[in-house]
């Protein structure tokens, strides 16, 4: 799709956005809405959002156990919500750890437990994720995009998948379903879909208003203000290419523009979202085991398609 073509598709999904009466934001962390944290504003009254995790993962940074740091993220997430109009009556937090989802993955790595072993922990995350999205029936359901880019982020895109299947058996009617780009390439490819992607984007542009909000909601998390900082950095070169390809110039203007689509049809949850594991959740690892697709998630995908639960 070319640039102009995706805001086009922008303004139509604007068009018909207040046909949605129960929208979902399903997401793996408290921080995960801030890339879309415009859309997130223009959704009516009846969004809901859904953590899976309790965003306890990068615990050790601090002085505080996983527990009381997942509290405390869960607390921030509350308040970014809050600044992009979602009550904390409309938020739910399935509180998985990431610390635990993380030891899982890297013993299915190492070969010291088997799916089957690993199956009664993530069959516990899939059931939560079903009961969600049973209980709320949502019409759109977005989630974050099957890229690679973090183990959880593509868990939760694969459990959200199943859960809206489940829907389409009680209901007759499945949801639209859009997913939303993250990371990939560690940040390399932050917030937009990389250049190969094929699938439909639809892209929109905040305004002013819309985006001094979105920056209250990153304003939420001490360690997404870290993060920007860094990429406000990396803007101070990167946008110099900018002004000659017309592209963003700062961190602020490229965060003006959110991108997302509709989760393609026929997508092949087995196959490798990149050519080599390394490409696929670079540097992640638990206590310095590695965590990678075809060892630690595509098991899971595996076991769950064969055996939805």
């Amino acid at each position: 799709m070319s640039r102009a073509s995706s805001y086009d598709l922008g303004r139509q999904f604007m068009e018909r956005i207040g046909q949605f009466q129960r929208p979902l934001f399903l997401l793996a962390h408290h921080d995960d809405e801030i890339p879309t944290g415009g859309l997130l504003q223009r959704l009516g009254a009846g969004k809901r959002i859904v953590w899976v995790t309790n965003s306890d993962g990068l615990y050790f940074e601090s002085d505080k156990t996983p527990a009381e740091y997942g509290l405390l993220r869960i607390a921030e997430g509350l308040t970014s919500v809050a600044n992009g109009g979602v009550g904390a009556d409309a938020v739910t937090n399935l509180g998985f750890s990431e610390v635990e989802i993380y030891r899982q993955l890297s013993r299915l790595y190492q070969g010291v437990q088997t799916m089957a072993d690993a199956r009664p922990f993530f069959q516990a995350i899939r059931d939560r994720v079903r009961e969600a999205v049973l209980d709320l029936r949502p019409d759109a359901v977005f989630t974050l995009a099957w890229q690679g880019g973090q183990p959880e982020h593509d868990l939760t895109h694969f459990f959200t998948m199943l859960a809206l299947g489940d829907l389409q058996k009680a209901t007759g009617k499945r949801p639209e379903f859009f997913h939303m780009p993250a990371y990939e390439y560690t940040i390399l490819v932050a917030m937009r879909f990389h250049p190969l992607y094929r699938g439909q984007r639809i892209r929109l542009r905040l305004s002013g208003v819309e985006l001094a909000a979105k920056m209250r909601m990153m304003e939420a998390y001490p360690s997404q203000v870290r993060l920007f900082g860094d990429f406000q950095k990396l803007f101070g070169i990167v946008g110099k290419i900018g002004h000659v390809t017309g592209g963003p110039k700062s961190a602020e203007e490229y965060v003006t523009i959110e991108e997302f689509g509709p989760v393609p049809e026929g997508l092949d949850y087995t196959a490798k979202p990149h050519a080599f594991d390394y490409f696929t959740y670079m540097f992640d690892d638990f206590e310095g085991v590695p965590v990678t697709f075809t060892k630690s998630v595509r098991p899971i995908v595996q076991s769950f398609l064969a055996d939805p639960g």
